[in-house]
């Protein structure tokens, strides 16, 4: 009995000792006193227009919905700044019914994203291929394609954005 004790009291300690730790539960990437970010809007180089604005706007949402990092729109007021450069965007059917109609669609974004410290222009964090990809199904009856490709925007922004969030700030 006492030899079972003295082993899990061992093993106790060489856990607690080993450097183990959960990633995400500490505090990151982010310099001591860190709580503004500003977003730059990204730099779209792909030909859907328009892709860029929502896709900031919803990383500027996500961020605002979390207590660690406050968005401001100046860029001088912010510790740091987060910019991206959306390379490639797409939209390819994955799933089909038995008429040959496409029911379910992968929508895919590549991004370059980098967080940087304002006081030491240091980039804390620098992904050159943020890849993001979501299924999106869609009604058999849909009318056109640009509509199921605006819906399917719509839809991937958020996630979009809470995945790169977390990535960033979390270290997932």
């Amino acid at each position: 009995m006492k030899g079972r004790a003295a082993l899990a009291a061992l093993l106790a300690v060489a856990l607690h000792g080993c450097g183990y730790a959960l990633v995400g539960t500490g505090r990151g990437i982010l310099p001591e006193g860190t709580s503004s970010v500003f977003v730059e809007t990204f730099v779209n180089e792909t030909p859907r227009v328009g892709l860029e604005q929502r896709l900031t706007d919803a990383v500027l949402r996500e961020l605002a919905s979390r207590a660690r990092l406050s968005p401001v729109p100046d860029r001088s007021a912010a510790d740091v700044e987060i910019s991206g450069r959306i390379l490639s965007y797409q939209v390819n059917p994955v799933r089909f019914d038995d008429q040959g109609r496409a029911l379910e669609y992968e929508i895919a974004v590549l991004a370059r994203v980098r967080l940087t410290d304002r006081k030491t222009e240091k980039a804390l964090f620098d992904n050159p291929s943020f890849l993001f990809r979501q299924p999106y199904p869609v009604a058999a009856t849909s009318a056109s394609y640009v509509d199921i490709e605006n819906a399917a925007i719509e839809a991937m922004a958020r996630p979009f954005a809470r995945s790169l969030v977390t990535t960033i700030l979390e270290g997932f």
